[in-house]
């Protein structure tokens, strides 16, 4: 710490009386300025004077505390300066794990829920992307004890062993690796893996999970959300002959929208609990959700999402045995591209289980740069979910068998590139040649039907290029033209 640092840590203890720990981290969260960090202090304290531990409460409840010691001095004379003398300890806003933790988190959701409050769907909340401090500045010991306890090793090895993850900082010595956190798992793990990837604290106040239910039930974009899912499922449904009447495609619909609601499915007692973290008899458990929720979360967000995973499920001995449809690329698509923000956010799925997917701050940011590739480790551009819409006018059970209105909806690859430049970040990064990429599983359906972008990048003077998008970027719509100066 420098001689400066210290100057603005003891100005703010003795403004404020707190604790040298926690003065440190609101210091450091605004960069040590001290006005910032003052005015958060300010509101960390009024905030949480009603709702927090009497050791946070040191305006009205303090005052009223003197005030009755004074009314009681003649009574209890020295249980009285005992008292005074534990007032004076705990009026100093403690730090601690159990303390000062949870009231930044509780203070970071309050905000998060009052920006939700203010329109139904905000612009303003998804421009952050949070970042895990560089953890390499600590002893061997401490920072695999701590890596233990934030990062979701197992998928890590799967989705890295499947050469879904991480291929890109193999082959590419500027790309940053990529790491899942660790998120808990009781059925809302897509909203906490969007709200790690984002703030860095779960969803418990479920504000993302009923943000998404109400976009469903009643949102503007409803309609035009149900033609897109009605028209994939439709694509996905004449691969295996299925058929569905109009009061199944209602029971479809309608058991997506069940699935989304922020009440429990169940709650598990503490003896006959499940896994993933799911084991008091408090915590409720959740329904699942699935791709389309994933798609409508990125129009709420009004942000692109990317979620990295196998495409196949596998049995204990590598065969694969079920297609896992999640990863890919989920744009916004029903909210113009100037009105999103252009940063995606990145997650890892696997097992059953999202993550968020965040990169690790650096000594030297400009050497690495975040980036998610578009393409998988063979270069064929991921699945870009949902991106038809049929319109309104389109006849359900007449036109989708008919071959030429089909043809005319099928988006070509040069379709797909420029929607993937109108919503993000997108950039052409090399590959040197002599390195090779761990190739994706043979049995992959991406492997196979993927669209291969390396035919466009062969035009472009570059023997081995990778379509990326940058995935660290906290700027709101002008993320895309500062971004732009950054690259090479």
């Amino acid at each position: 710490m420098t001689l400066d640092m210290d100057s603005v840590l003891s100005d703010f203890v003795r403004s404020t009386g707190a604790e040298p720990g926690l003065a440190r981290d609101l210091l450091e969260g605004k960069n040590w300025d001290l006005t910032a960090a003052l005015s958060d202090y300010e509101q960390l304290r009024q905030v949480h004077t009603a709702n927090l531990p009497q050791v946070f409460n040191e305006g009205k409840y303090y005052k009223q505390q003197e005030k009755e010691i004074t009314q009681h001095v003649n009574k209890i004379e020295k249980p009285n300066l005992q008292r005074q003398d534990d007032i004076a300890q705990e009026k100093r806003l403690s730090r601690g794990i159990s303390h000062a933790s949870s009231a930044i988190v509780s203070l970071a959701r309050l905000h998060v829920a009052n920006e939700c409050s203010s329109e139904p769907f905000p612009l303003e909340m998804p421009i952050y992307t949070f970042q895990l401090p560089d953890l390499s500045v600590y002893s061997e010991d401490f920072r695999s004890f701590i890596e233990r306890d934030l990062i979701e090793q197992s998928t890590m090895v799967a989705l890295e062993q499947a050469g879904r993850l991480n291929w890109w900082s193999t082959t590419c010595s500027s790309c940053k690796r990529l790491l899942p956190l660790a998120t808990t798992g009781d059925g809302n793990c897509l909203l906490h893996a969007a709200s790690l990837g984002m703030w860095g604290f779960h969803d418990r106040d479920l504000v993302l999970r009923k943000a998404l239910y109400t976009m469903m039930r009643s949102g503007a974009e409803r309609e035009a959300l149900k033609r897109r899912w009605r028209w994939q499922q439709t694509q996905q449904n004449k691969e295996s002959g299925l058929v569905y009447t109009e009061d199944e495609w209602e029971r479809e619909w309608n058991e997506l929208l069940k699935l989304a609601s922020s009440e429990p499915r169940t709650h598990f007692s503490k003896n006959g609990g499940s896994g993933g973290g799911v084991d008091n008899a408090e915590d409720p458990v959740y329904e699942s959700l699935e791709e389309f929720h994933v798609f409508v979360l990125a129009h709420i967000l009004r942000r692109p999402i990317v979620v990295v995973a196998d495409t196949m499920l596998r049995d204990s001995g590598g065969e694969a045995f079920a297609p896992i449809p999640f990863g890919g690329i989920y744009l916004p698509l029903e909210v113009p591209p100037n009105r999103c923000h252009c940063s995606p956010l990145v997650l890892a799925y696997d097992q059953a289980h999202f993550s968020a997917l965040v990169s690790m701050e650096q000594k030297d940011q400009q050497r690495e740069q975040a980036v998610i590739p578009l393409t998988d480790s063979e270069h064929k551009l991921l699945p870009l979910h949902f991106a038809v819409d049929p319109g309104k006018d389109w006849e359900w059970g007449k036109d989708d068998n008919d071959n030429i209105k089909l043809a005319s909806l099928i988006l070509s690859l040069e379709a797909k590139l420029n929607l993937l430049h109108s919503y993000m970040n997108v950039t052409w990064i090399r590959i040197p040649s002599e390195t090779r990429a761990p190739l994706a599983q043979p049995e992959s359906p991406t492997a196979s039907t993927g669209e291969d972008v390396q035919s466009l990048a062969d035009s472009m003077d570059s023997d081995r290029d990778s379509i990326c998008s940058n995935s660290n970027v906290n700027n709101g719509k002008n993320g895309k033209d500062k971004d732009k100066k950054k690259k090479k």
